[in-house]
């Protein structure tokens, strides 16, 4: 019987909505925006993307801000069209001064890069991707300095590695 009740529990704790696994913090890959919306504790809120808001492809659809390893980000949540599977997390920096930290706080959570680059002549630039977060994750860095009136602009990207998963 206790066996039984201990493993109802972890099941119904395995179906609550922030909790995770394999993904990005309190979401899942598989997860509609709703499902995404209330596992955010009520910080995100939808939001109908334009099309030259898509990543790879895929539709925002929920935005809102995040904090995430002690960095303050505005979050945006891209989706399928339908707004059925969560594809692609973008996490822009509040603080862009802050990228160099950013990218050390990553380095230290997953090592060096797989590959990237690093203040590609006049422009002072940083593009650094991790094949995988360790968690079945691609993780990109970008960080780009002011150009012009442009102001300097800093984010991190999630996305899932295995394509039925949602990538």
């Amino acid at each position: 019987m206790r066996r039984r009740l201990t493993l109802a529990a972890l099941t119904a704790g395995l179906a609550l909505p922030g909790v995770a696994l394999a993904d990005w913090q309190w979401t899942n890959w598989s997860m509609p925006v709703g499902q995404v919306i209330a596992g955010s504790g009520g910080t995100l809120r939808p939001i109908v993307g334009r099309d030259g808001q898509r990543v790879h492809g895929w539709d925002l659809k929920a935005v809102g801000p995040v904090t995430f390893e002690g960095f303050a980000f505005d979050g945006e949540f891209f989706f399928d069209p339908g707004g059925k599977a969560l594809k692609v997390v973008r996490l822009t920096l509040k603080d862009p001064s802050q990228c160099e930290a950013l990218e050390q706080r990553m380095t230290t959570l997953h090592g060096a890069p797989a590959d990237g680059s690093r203040d590609l002549d006049v422009l002072k630039a940083r593009f650094l991707r991790w094949a995988d977060d360790g968690h079945g994750n691609f993780l990109g860095l970008t960080g780009i300095s002011a150009i012009g009136d442009n102001p300097p602009l800093c984010f991190i990207r999630y996305r899932p590695l295995n394509p039925v998963n949602g990538g």
